[in-house]
């Protein structure tokens, strides 16, 4: 038996953190970092419900993350897996507190960042711009993690858990 959360709430919430991020994203900048909140909702997936199905979600989230910031591809490749990559990683060990959590989220934006630029270097991408790009994407991995955390302290406080269901595989 699979229990956990569904999947199509799971694209309802990247699909509003896409749209959130393009459209109020420049609000919630430091230092020209942006919070990737759309890893958000898949790594929390991901973790839940094992490294196929958070990959899943992770292709969804990388197809409108390439959609919505015109971009080549690369999101639906490192988004799927570094989803797969999280979890993975998160069946193997005890990852129900915010904290880890947060910090999951926060290595996997940064992993995404670093298949992300990676993919890009092999497509041209100027060499020299390597450090400017390795600290906004470390700066985005934490803020995600502080706001992952926020996320979840407010939902343990104010929501019940609605959209879990229960089948066999």
């Amino acid at each position: 038996m699979i229990a956990g959360p569904a999947l199509w709430p799971t694209i309802g919430w990247i699909a509003l953190a896409i749209f959130v991020q393009s459209t109020l994203g420049r609000f919630l900048a430091f230092r020209g970092a942006i919070p990737a909140l759309v890893m958000i909702p898949v790594v929390l997936y991901a973790v839940r419900m094992g490294g196929r199905r958070g990959a899943i979600a992770g292709i969804v989230a990388g197809l409108l993350d390439d959609a919505f910031g015109a971009g080549t591809g690369n999101w639906t490749i490192a988004t799927p897996l570094v989803a797969l990559g999280a979890g993975t990683l998160g069946r193997g060990f005890f990852s129900d507190g915010f904290l880890i959590q947060g910090l999951l989220v926060a290595l996997a934006v940064a992993l995404r960042d670093l298949v992300y630029w990676t993919l890009e270097r092999f497509e041209g991408f100027p060499h020299g711009l390597g450090i400017l790009h390795l600290h906004v994407s470390l700066i985005q991995a934490a803020l995600t993690g502080l706001l992952t955390i926020a996320y979840l302290v407010a939902r343990e406080r104010f929501v019940a858990d609605r959209t879990s269901v229960e089948r066999y595989p």
